[in-house]
């Protein structure tokens, strides 16, 4: 196989399991029907991912990868503005996100075995861009005495629960993010 066709495969794999996906629901496709719709053998899919969640975990991180861009722009362009304003400012950006995706996101993680919602590429980014903005806000003494690790899981626990809350529970997402704001930025604030 030349480099420039197994370069292909990948995003061929992709394509077809999202469009099938999308099609007939996550948990109605099979692994050769992604590999026939790539156009490739079933050992060259298997060679790449060894089960339909490694597929999921890639589509979830290619769907994500435009928000982490996005959000990763915006903080290099506000470094001047106080770390916890910056904080809320991706709180927002990521229940927006998550609103526009949640199903689709959703139906696919829950794809992978051992599902994890904060496990998810989206939960990881999101945990590592919170601890790295709270241990800033922490050194510029925007806050002091906060367990940032512990204050970091509450807050993607209170995050993984969105469409919960506007959906089941009929918040506003206005009231979400003032309620969060209240607790993870205000609370915070020395």
């Amino acid at each position: 196989m030349s480099k420039g066709l197994g370069e292909t495969i990948g995003p061929r794999i992709l394509n077809s399991a999202r469009t099938l996906f999308i099609e007939h629901g996550v948990e109605n496709v099979n692994m050769h029907q992604i590999a026939k719709m790539a156009g490739i053998g079933q050992a060259s899919l298997y060679r790449r991912y060894t089960e339909k969640g490694d597929i999921c975990i890639d589509i979830v991180r290619n769907e994500c990868q435009p928000f982490f861009n996005d959000v990763q722009a915006y903080l290099e362009g506000s470094a001047k503005l106080p770390v916890l304003d910056q904080l809320y400012e991706v709180i927002i950006r990521f229940v927006t996100f998550i609103e526009a995706k949640a199903s689709w996101l959703c139906s696919v993680s829950r794809a992978t075995s051992g599902y994890r919602p904060l496990q998810s590429p989206l939960y990881q980014w999101m945990r590592t861009t919170c601890r790295e903005l709270l241990n800033k806000a922490d050194q510029q003494g925007e806050i002091a005495d906060v367990d940032i690790r512990y204050t970091t899981e509450i807050l993607l626990a209170a995050l993984h629960n969105i469409d919960f809350h506007t959906k089941d529970q009929e918040f506003s997402t206005q009231q979400v993010l003032t309620g969060l704001h209240r607790i993870f930025i205000q609370g915070l604030k020395q």
